[in-house]
């Protein structure tokens, strides 16, 4: 839901974007995609993102990165989100910077994870016989971190699995990353849940907002805007700038929380003076959108 000075000045800002656009501009096409992305509109975002990153706009660049990473509107995959961030910081971009690193080091360690479950695990530890993943704490992804160690059996004909006390949190996090995206496990959400709410309840920042994004998209448990806001709340209470993203994009839509713009530009200015990228374009959707484009 867009406040009302959005709502405003979206009929004019529209027009005058979506004209420049249909004409070719790459600036346009961007930030067209950019503010359809801030709609939750992918399959539109995509389509005018991609027209600016063919063109080579290093912004677009960037913005498909984010697509992939997030896979909103298209099949979430690191490697092609790696691609277009390259793209991105080899053409002086350098906001791209971050997240290019951050994705090569997931990529690392997804694979590190790969290589240890490949050589020690056939099975994973299993919720509890008849525990709900669903259930919770009652009251928009990202990071996923460091590998599962090996855990030796001592009955020789028994069948090895990562154990939860040896686990970090956040490794029971990457664990339920490994499983969300199906990159190095099958893909399976209510396990994912299972490894994020254990990394959650020792206060792991990323694990939270991990599962705020698992309420937000209905993935594992039932979908629940109210409840993502619980957990990004406490995510950004620590610092994670990508759950105080996601808390301001929950304000500015009025998902689970009452629509307040001043509170997503609370939000996404925390989350921006962290570098987050995505705050940064939100920043700019808000004020095109409220007031036009000159």
């Amino acid at each position: 839901m867009l406040s009302a000075q959005a709502r405003a000045g979206d009929a004019s800002a529209l027009r005058t974007l979506e004209k420049a656009a249909k004409s070719g501009d790459k600036t346009a096409e961007n930030w067209l995609g950019i503010y359809y992305g801030v709609q939750k509109k992918y399959r539109k975002a995509v389509f005018w993102s991609r027209k600016a990153a063919i063109q080579g706009d290093p912004l677009a660049e960037f913005v498909m990165g984010e697509v992939y990473y997030y896979g909103n509107g298209v099949p979430k995959s690191d490697r092609t989100a790696l691609y277009w961030y390259k793209l991105a910081v080899a053409q002086g971009y350098q906001g791209a910077q971050p997240m290019l690193t951050k994705v090569r080091q997931e990529i690392a360690a997804q694979a590190e994870l790969r290589d240890h479950t490949q050589v020690v695990a056939r099975t994973d530890e299993q919720p509890p016989a008849g525990t709900s993943s669903s259930t919770s704490v009652t009251p928009i992804s990202d990071n996923k971190v460091v590998s599962t160690p090996a855990i030796k059996s001592t009955t020789p004909m028994a069948v090895t699995r990562p154990s939860s006390a040896l686990l970090t949190a956040k490794e029971q996090n990457l664990l339920g990353y490994a499983y969300y995206s199906g990159q190095g496990k099958p893909k399976n959400y209510e396990k994912a849940v299972y490894w994020y709410r254990k990394a959650a309840a020792q206060g792991d920042a990323s694990a939270e907002n991990n599962l705020g994004v698992a309420y937000n998209y209905g993935n594992g448990v039932d979908k629940n805007f109210s409840r993502a806001v619980y957990w990004y709340r406490k995510a950004a209470d620590q610092g994670n700038p990508s759950a105080q993203t996601n808390l301001g994009v929950a304000y500015y839509q009025g998902d689970g929380v009452k629509s307040s713009t001043t509170e997503a530009l609370h939000w996404w200015t925390k989350a921006a003076k962290q570098g987050d990228a995505r705050a940064r374009s939100y920043l700019n959707v808000v004020k095109l959108t409220s007031r036009g484009t000159k």
